[in-house]
């Protein structure tokens, strides 16, 4: 993998996850509600109806024109979605990789583009194309250009009481197998979880833009980063 991609994604995580300082203003964009904190990235606040992003500063490359390779990627993230004590809330948090400048959709999209874009969700409430017979509802998937997602896998967790969570994300060029490897909370007690597909990420353009996407409907909670 080409040591200044990794750097780049390690650098990310580095930011998101330990650095809560102005210097997140110069390496991180934010979008429409989207805003940066002392606690770190609120990527939409606890309000309904409200959609927002935070990209990387600098594209990722992708893959090469020639011989058109894929890159290796990884990254580790901390986030917090908070319902502030209400056991209603929606819709949840997406990392995501896309075409640059895509537009924001609302509600149960999480934010996402309706263009091409690979989505890590962590999705927090049951819409009609999420899985419709687990429990609990809330779940972590893959999205390849849909908001149904390729793979699914329970998500247990404690979002009236905020606890923070973590995820590790990665990309196998030589396999073409992304993982994600999550937190959760069940019976007081931390888990985790995990879960994988093969895709070929060269349908994305070679130079992508990455970060957080999210949106609230009438349901709502906070999505920090």
């Amino acid at each position: 993998m080409d040591s200044s991609l990794k750097a780049k994604a390690e650098k990310w995580a580095l930011k998101v996850g330990f650095e809560r300082d102005q210097d997140q203003k110069v390496h991180i964009k934010t979008n429409q509600d989207a805003y940066i904190c002392p606690q770190g990235i609120q990527v939409t606040s606890n309000e309904s109806l409200k959609v927002g992003k935070a990209v990387y500063s600098q594209l990722l490359h992708l893959w090469d024109k020639a011989p058109r390779n894929l890159t290796n990627f990884t990254t580790h993230i901390f986030f917090v979605i908070d319902s502030m004590n209400s056991s209603s809330f929606a819709d949840g948090l997406a990392f995501f990789l896309a075409p640059v400048g895509g537009n924001l959709n609302g509600g149960g999209a999480m934010g996402l583009p309706t263009s091409s874009f690979l989505a890590v969700e962590f999705d927090t409430f049951q819409n009609s194309w999420d899985p419709q017979n687990i429990n609990p509802v809330t779940h972590v998937g893959v999205n390849i250009n849909s908001l149904t997602s390729s793979v699914t896998a329970v998500w247990y967790n404690d979002i009236p009481h905020g606890i923070e969570n973590e995820a590790w994300i990665s990309y196998d060029s030589g396999s073409k197998n992304l993982s994600v490897i999550f937190t959760g909370f069940r019976n007081n007690t931390r888990v985790e979880r995990s879960l994988h597909l093969l895709v070929d990420l060269s349908y994305l353009p070679e130079w992508v833009e990455f970060g957080f996407s999210t949106a609230t409907g009438s349901g709502f909670e906070k999505n920090n980063v």
